[in-house]
């Protein structure tokens, strides 16, 4: 896994203290939103996701904003299928839409980026499903918590992801870029 630690050496993954989008805190920080930043690295990791994933039986490709927008796009351009996501929350101006592109009757492959409780996944599934989509699969290039796989099976979806964050600072720590200290704090909220 020579990319995670390009990813680390990049600072798209760093450690100190941070808040995550889920309001939980954390001694590390996965910050894939720069990905793209990195034209070489990105195509490279998508390449490894969608040799996990199984696109073809899908109608549209899903992103949720803002951080799954890049892969879903990558995803969607890539396979030449339509690309729609879904909004955190509704505009107050403009058609206040919460999903932009067509879902209705489409069976839809969600992306995101990182998950840590799965939130934003199920709120996504909710919203796509509630405008008439079909939604049981996600795919994800980070998952921080295993419980999340347990939650979305619970909602219908199966999880595909292409790195756990315990594997990943497994691998920072063995190739010594980690102290014990972060290794030890950083599995130790992963619990």
């Amino acid at each position: 896994m020579r990319e995670v630690c390009q990813l680390y050496k990049l600072g798209i993954i760093r450690f100190g203290e941070f808040t995550l989008s889920s309001g939980k805190r954390s001694t590390f920080y996965i910050n894939l939103r720069e990905l793209p930043s990195y034209p070489e690295l990105f195509r490279y990791i998508m390449k490894k996701l969608l040799d996990k994933v199984d696109v073809e039986p899908y109608d549209a490709i899903c992103g949720i904003a803002v951080g799954g927008i890049p892969f879903a796009a990558y995803i969607a351009f890539k396979y030449g299928k339509p690309l729609v996501y879904v909004r955190k929350k509704r505009k107050e101006y403009g058609a206040g839409d919460l999903i932009v592109g067509n879902v209705s009757g489409k069976n839809i492959l969600l992306i995101d980026d990182v998950a840590t409780t799965g939130g934003s996944l199920i709120y996504a599934t909710n919203v796509l499903r509630k405008n008439g989509a079909i939604v049981n699969r996600v795919a994800l290039i980070v998952l921080r918590n295993k419980k999340v796989i347990d939650v979305l099976r619970e909602h219908g979806v199966v999880l595909q992801y292409l790195y756990y964050a315990g594997d990943i600072i497994e691998v920072l720590y063995r190739e010594g870029l980690i102290d014990r200290k972060n290794y030890e704090r950083a599995l130790e909220e992963l619990k």
